[in-house]
């Protein structure tokens, strides 16, 4: 009897004891807990925050996910020439893009036209003068992946019966997507081209398609494109290595050599142009 009175009273001190304990540690694993919370907010912040590698402004073709900063104004003026199978055709124009926000563009793009064709005279003037807007979906300055989406309307102003423009108001809605593969970038975008009028036998509908590859070589970028177009009619698809020059801050540089890979697509073409970025345009007048 006093043997076994002896076990219990033992028993029911090391029950107090943890008992005693257990309070304790509850504590402690708070304790951790708490410590812990600022960790597991703080690193996936520092991972959106964390500034990505540049990339190209502009590309030949593929849209680039880099987009105007707030307050920043690029002018990106261009030359393509391609041999088509029915025509020579040289454009010279220039897109003005302007950064409402970091993640809010909008643009114009007015082309200047040559065509030349095989069976008719040549023809020159002011091609389909377009309108566009931008929206960052996921940042590609702060994460790894970058999404936009987009809408562009085209205005008329080149004369169709000299094939200067499409006659007809157009609309088009686009996205474009990157993510960083190790050291190589890649860029892929859409978009659905739709005709709002629907002048002549043209197709009202086409479909562009485009992919890139970018690697990065200090203030030099390697690309790969592969551009398409499609319509009930034809498909005109590209292969086109470029090289991309940053050669300051504010000045970029880029030459291209589309290749054609179908029969609509012609023989060759030539692709280059300039970017200038300026900053800061009317913060200076809102400070002061």
């Amino acid at each position: 009897m006093g043997s076994g009175k002896s076990r219990e009273e033992a028993s029911g001190a090391a029950t107090l004891s943890l008992g005693c304990r257990e309070p304790a540690r509850r504590r402690l694993i708070d304790r951790l807990g708490l410590a812990l919370v600022p960790w597991v907010i703080a690193l996936p912040i520092a991972s959106r925050a964390a500034e990505q590698p540049p990339l190209p402004d502009e590309l030949a073709v593929t849209d680039s996910i880099v987009m105007t900063d707030r307050d920043e104004l690029y002018a990106s003026p261009a030359i393509q020439f391609f041999r088509l199978p029915d025509q020579k055709r040289l454009t010279v124009g220039s897109e003005l893009a302007y950064g409402l926000t970091d993640r809010l563009q909008l643009a114009t793009n007015v082309p200047y036209l040559f065509v030349d064709p095989d069976a008719d005279r040549t023809a020159n003037g002011i091609g389909d003068v377009s309108l566009s807007t931008r929206y960052a979906v996921v940042n590609y300055r702060e994460h790894p992946f970058g999404l936009d989406v987009g809408f562009r309307l085209g205005l008329p102003t080149g004369d169709e019966r000299h094939d200067l423009g499409e006659g007809r108001v157009t609309s088009e809605l686009s996205f474009t997507a990157s993510a960083w593969l190790g050291p190589v970038n890649a860029h892929a975008n859409g978009a659905w081209h739709h005709a709002l009028e629907n002048v002549g036998a043209e197709p009202r509908d086409e479909a562009e398609y485009n992919v890139a590859l970018i690697y990065p070589v200090r203030d030099w970028f390697l690309v790969l494109e592969g551009n398409g177009e499609s319509n009930r009619d034809r498909t005109k698809y590209y292969v086109t290595p470029e090289v991309v020059w940053k050669a300051t801050e504010h000045l970029e540089l880029r030459l291209a050599a589309p290749c054609p890979v179908t029969r609509a697509a012609g023989d060759y073409g030539v692709i280059a142009g300039f970017i200038v970025e300026f900053e800061n345009l009317f913060r200076p007048m809102e400070r002061g």
